[in-house]
């Protein structure tokens, strides 16, 4: 069963407050570990500065994680938002908004 890719159209506003603070923490991260920086914290952070709450800003961060655009892994006591494959569209749509305000372009590091 093929599924169809998730578009900006397909997530909330609030989804994408969180997302695009995710993408710009991606984006400034370094090759070597372009995930340094998306902590769960720092998300959390950067979604309240977009106007949610804490709490609402780790419900949507955790509906993400459920609609497979995201994967979160645990390092060294912290928990780090990940890139997913499945998100692949999603975050390149994205980057074109006002939603992700970085200068710098994402790009997953197995691309």
């Amino acid at each position: 069963m093929i599924s169809k890719a998730v578009t900006e159209k397909d997530l909330e506003l609030d989804e994408k407050k969180v997302f695009g603070a995710v993408i710009n923490l991606w984006c400034i991260g370094n090759p070597k570990d372009p995930y340094q920086h998306s902590t769960e914290s720092q998300v959390i952070k950067d979604a309240e500065k977009a106007g949610l709450s804490r709490d609402k800003a780790a419900e949507v961060l955790k509906g993400l994680e459920d609609k497979k655009l995201v994967r979160v892994e645990e390092r060294n006591g912290k928990r780090y938002i990940e890139y997913r494959m499945e998100g692949e569209h999603i975050v390149k749509e994205l980057q074109k908004t006002t939603y992700v305000d970085s200068r710098f372009e994402f790009k997953p590091p197995h691309h």
